[in-house]
């Protein structure tokens, strides 16, 4: 923290605006004695507490910058199966009062939709409408409040928490293979069906060399061959040209006239995730919103619509009985999220803001690279090693093959050099008498 603290007083007060993304990734449980540091390596650590329970996952937390593009790893801690949400609240808390010290201003969480991260930043929004009522102040549950220490004592500062978008749209596909999704556009009820996708497919597969949808395969549409976490797979089917396509053929009745219905939610999730996840300032390929949002562009209008169709949404199992699915309510609060965000970083001096900066696509990158380092799924020791290699040599931003992201070469805060040069500062060898 105090290397990155000299690195941020190189930064202007606009490039200072960042998010903290925190994540679990899988370990293979095993003991080991780390000879350098008199431990053994392996057991559930959560920085205050440390148990007789073996770990089996790491939980990462990341710095990543907003207007500039940077990301930076700042903790990790151990555990087994998934962080306990009251364990992660502090851990959180710490985090964003450690990385606040160092001149960053954080404004941003993001992460995905565990049962614990819900429940973790649930507690933080009731600590802060609590705070809010005893103050008789009106309260919004689009942010929550952090007590952090500053020069004129302590303050509190807003953050808006974010579900990663590619995750949200992931769940969704997931849940549609298995579900039908009923909602209302334009005052019509309608019914999103996957069987609808299925016949699309078929059609379209018929005469081999003249495929309106050469995208489209196996992997795409049958669900048993469908890889559940690839977000590529989710994106090329919820797409303006499969909806186009689908349209088309259920006007002429050359499958359901209802997949008309199907269309319409494929569009519906393609311009949303556009909005959500753009990262051009300038439109390309006619994609009017995967771009960056401003105080007039077209974004704002389409997330009050998008509001207004996901509260009509629900997923319909195959008995005909309604099954909650928590992804369409995190898709508003996201939204809600965004639209207190803009707001917030316009008022900041800030005029333009990418979506694609504000996911979890760098945390992920930077799990692959731990795995490319040590091995698929490190130990203790393994990703111990794999992270200070990572950090040390600003190996960060490695790319693994078949990564589930796109990684865009954001740079870290410190090196080797910023670490080693600041420490012989800091601790100057003795000189002799």
């Amino acid at each position: 923290m105090s290397v990155l603290k000299e690195n941020v007083k190189k930064l202007k007060p606009i490039e200072r605006f960042c998010s903290i993304i925190f994540d679990e990734v899988c370990l293979n449980g095993g003991l080991q004695f780390n000879s350098t540091t008199d431990v053994i390596d392996g057991f559930v650590d959560s920085g205050d507490n440390k148990s007789q329970l073996l770990a089996d996952h790491a939980l990462v937390f990341m710095v990543r910058g907003i207007k500039k593009k940077f990301k930076q790893p700042v903790s990790y801690t151990y555990c087994q199966g998934a962080t306990k949400q009251h364990d992660l609240v502090q851990q959180l808390r710490e985090v964003i009062c450690q990385v606040q010290a160092t001149g960053l201003c954080v404004v941003a969480t993001i992460c995905d939709q565990g049962c614990a991260n819900e429940g973790a930043i649930n507690i933080l929004k009731n600590e802060t409408k609590s705070y809010y009522v005893k103050h008789q102040k009106d309260y919004r549950d689009d942010i929550y409040e952090i007590e952090v220490k500053s020069d004129d004592g302590v303050e509190r500062i807003p953050i808006v928490h974010l579900f990663d978008v590619p995750h949200l749209l992931k769940c969704t596909r997931n849940n549609l293979m298995t579900k039908d999704l009923c909602f209302s556009s334009d005052g019509v009820k309608r019914i999103a069906k996957w069987d609808h996708l299925r016949q699309l497919y078929d059609t379209d597969s018929l005469i081999a060399d003249c495929k309106m949808l050469p995208r489209l395969t196996d992997n795409h549409v049958i669900p048993e061959k469908v890889p559940k976490m690839k977000v590529r797979n989710a994106t090329q089917v919820f797409s303006q040209r499969v909806s186009a396509v689908m349209n088309f053929l259920a006007s002429k009745n050359i499958i359901d006239p209802k997949a008309s219905d199907t269309a319409a939610a494929f569009l519906f999730f393609d311009k949303l995730f556009d909005s959500l996840n753009g990262s051009f300032d300038k439109q390309v390929d006619g994609k009017i919103y995967r771009t960056s949002v401003k105080q007039n562009s077209v974004h704002h209008k389409l997330w009050q619509d998008s509001l207004k169709i996901l509260s009509t949404m629900q997923f319909v199992g195959k008995n005909g009985k309604a099954v909650r699915v928590p992804t369409l309510k995190n898709w508003s609060t996201t939204i809600r999220g965004f639209q207190t965000l803009s707001k917030i970083l316009w008022n900041k001096g800030i005029k333009s803001l990418l979506p694609r900066h504000l996911n979890q696509d760098s945390l992920e990158c930077f799990f692959g690279a731990i795995r490319s380092v040590g091995c698929s799924k490190p130990t203790c020791s393994i990703f111990i090693s794999s992270y200070k290699t990572l950090l040390l040599n600003n190996l960060v931003s490695s790319h693994s093959l078949g990564a589930n992201c796109e990684d865009f070469n954001e740079d870290s805060l410190m090196s080797y050099k910023h670490l080693f040069s600041f420490q012989q500062e800091e601790y100057p060898k003795p000189t002799s008498t």
